[in-house]
């Protein structure tokens, strides 16, 4: 999974799920910047409807950075809650894999060869 594939999947976001996913994507330092650039303007617009945040969105959040808070965090978990958590974890998973490539993937290390 790529970034076209995760702003593909913004669409399927419910608002609140968006704004969800959008507070998570603004504070965390391993998504790669022009990712966040890229995506950040489309989860704005699918947002802007959602109404302020909910205790258990609060409870997604922390879910979604503590895994052992997850496992109870996951019995009041709604369907865009779950939605929301499921795309952040996806995409820190896409991102963390584009930072494991070997050198030998990338500009620099083609460059060396």
């Amino acid at each position: 999974m790529d970034l076209d594939f995760h702003v593909q999947k913004i669409d399927a976001l419910t608002p609140r799920a968006a704004k969800i996913a959008l507070r998570m994507l603004d504070g965390d330092p391993r998504i790669p910047t022009e990712w966040v650039v890229t995506l950040r303007p489309a989860l704005v617009g699918r947002s802007t409807e959602s109404e302020g945040f909910r205790s258990t969105d609060w409870m997604t959040m922390a879910a979604i950075e503590k895994p052992a808070i997850r496992r109870f965090a996951e019995f009041f978990e709604s369907r865009e809650q779950r939605h929301a958590r499921l795309w952040v974890m996806s995409l820190r998973k896409a991102s963390q894999q584009l930072n494991d490539r070997p050198a030998a993937d990338t500009v620099n290390g083609s460059l060396a060869g």
